[in-house]
């Protein structure tokens, strides 16, 4: 009995190694061109439209393609290939933003020597940086360089170096901690099976090792990629609906003859011409143009409002 048992588990666990060679292989087929050349980023999209939806069904239980490689064999880099890569946080790039991104000729000065120092030193950058400030400038503190905006006045100018340097420190961790979430977060998204990240003790180093990639451009642009936030200013319809029914009623004249009929083939609705399929309303007085601008607000009838984002409002220049 308990053979049987095990024996139906390693069924249950090999399927969906077979499920997901089988979903490679189209995707491989779907890439390949005449010339029988493998399209690496053809390949991903076909990968991609179906990393959500269902693909396996077993007894009943339907697996989404991203859960059949959660579930598959995890091969490991040795049998099946695939990337190692080894990411280092820099230490030079942070203390540069903690101190605002200065051109203050006292931290140039000391960011060159502490790099002149790393050269020939094991010691941490951060111990480097403030070794060589005190050399260059002993009689000033380090709350002169790090005392800004950015810092939310957690240093301020009367700030001891002691606790310039725990703060300092403190970020540069916080930072090494956010990039290792980040990247995580993306790897998980990678449409590979068990990728493995881990952080190298004691060091600023991140190493990550993801089986079966096979796309190393693709590989570099989700670890190297920068996120970057935009906030838009949004106006609401409300405000412009004076607006629209001044347009609309000047296209109704526009599109009528000299009779002060509609013209042939041409609408007396805002809605058409803007690209409504549905069937134009004859009736071109004003209260019909104000029902044809009332069917403007349903984004499923015409392509004005389709086009706001969200729904129902106009974007202007974008924040940043």
């Amino acid at each position: 009995m308990l053979t049987i048992v095990l024996t139906l588990l390693c069924f249950y666990y090999l399927s969906f190694t077979f499920v997901s060679r089988n979903i490679v292989k189209d995707a491989e087929e779907f890439a390949t061109d005449a010339k029988g050349v493998i399209n690496l980023n053809r390949k991903q999209v076909y990968i991609d439209s179906i990393w959500n939806k269902p693909v396996y069904n077993f007894l009943g239980a339907e697996y989404t393609y991203k859960e059949v490689k959660d579930n598959e064999l995890n091969l490991g880099l040795d049998l099946q290939g695939g990337m190692h890569v080894t990411l280092e946080v820099s230490p030079v790039d942070i203390i540069t933003g903690l101190a605002g991104n200065t051109q203050d000729s006292v931290f140039i000065r000391t960011m060159n020597r502490a790099k002149q120092k790393q050269k020939t030193s094991k010691d941490e950058f951060s111990a480097l940086f403030f070794d060589s400030y005190r050399e260059l400038y002993p009689k000033r503190g380090l709350s002169y360089i790090f005392a800004n905006a950015s810092r939310h006045g957690r240093i301020k100018m009367n700030s001891s170096d002691g606790d310039v340097e725990k703060i300092v420190n403190e970020e540069i961790e916080n930072a090494i901690e956010r990039s290792y979430t980040i990247l995580r977060n993306r790897l998980d998204q990678f449409g590979t099976s068990s990728p493995n990240i881990q952080r190298l003790p004691g060091s600023k180093q991140i190493q990550v090792e993801i089986p079966g990639a096979d796309n190393p451009q693709r590989v570099r642009k989700l670890l190297q990629g920068v996120a970057k936030l935009e906030f838009w200013d949004v106006t609401e319809p409300q405000s412009l609906n004076e607006y629209l029914l001044a347009i609309n009623q000047e296209l109704l004249k526009d599109v009528k003859d000299a009779s002060g009929k509609p013209a042939e083939g041409k609408t007396g609705d805002l809605s058409s011409l803007l690209g409504d399929s549905t069937k134009a309303q004859k009736d071109t007085t004003k209260s019909e143009a104000a029902k044809g601008l009332d069917s403007l607000q349903n984004k499923n009838v015409s392509p004005l409002f389709g086009l706001s984002t969200p729904p129902g409002a106009f974007l202007k220049t974008p924040l940043r």
